[in-house]
């Protein structure tokens, strides 16, 4: 099964139903634009496509995008508090685009270093990835993002990096995650817990 995040609801790729009531449901015949239209007009929980072949449909899904993909973290320094930053008026973990001839883990260091001003990186597991959709400059982007559970001893400043727009970067314990579970994404949700 894939689950690919558009206007921060589900749309979930599989073979047959997952879950019934609130989620729309739609066959391998419906369009890409039929699908965003939906999660975009009605007031729905997310959307369902039941496919036979899930691979041959997620790779025509895709063509209707612009695929990038990007890396980044769950970063916890030495009081197993969380590293969290605050962009366009959300709470989110650092991420970002993969540069040409980079591998994907040494890009997650590069972007959590490059966002938050956090150094001396070591990541313990990868933890999977998610894919959300989003419209950019006339056009819709799928984003991939692989992301890793990583440790740090560092225990300097935190500098957001406002050239990307992140106002604040902080650590968090985790009695006080609810305060940015009210208010991430739930792509972000999902990679937190």
């Amino acid at each position: 099964m894939y689950k690919v995040f558009i206007y921060d609801k589900p749309v979930l790729i599989a073979n047959k139903s997952e879950f019934s009531g609130s989620f729309e449901q739609f066959t391998d015949n419906s369009s890409v634009n039929e699908i965003i239209s939906t999660l975009k007009s009605k007031s729905t929980s997310g959307v369902e496509v039941i496919v036979k072949d899930i691979e041959t449909y997620f790779k025509k899904f895709n063509k209707y995008f612009k695929f990038i993909v990007a890396a980044g973290g769950t970063v916890y320094n030495k009081k197993n508090e969380l590293l969290v930053i605050y962009r366009l008026d959300k709470w989110d973990l650092p991420k970002g685009k993969l540069e040409k001839g980079e591998d994907i883990p040494t890009c997650a260091i590069r972007e959590v270093e490059e966002e938050c001003n956090v150094d001396d990186l070591t990541i313990v597991k990868e933890l999977g990835s998610t894919y959300h959709c989003y419209f950019h400059k006339n056009k819709w982007v799928l984003k991939r993002t692989y992301w890793f559970k990583m440790k740090t001893e560092y225990t300097g400043p935190l500098i957001p990096q406002t050239e990307e727009g992140i106002e604040k970067v902080i650590w968090l314990a985790k009695s006080d995650w609810d305060t940015i579970l009210d208010n991430t994404y739930n792509s972000i949700k999902e990679v937190i817990s």
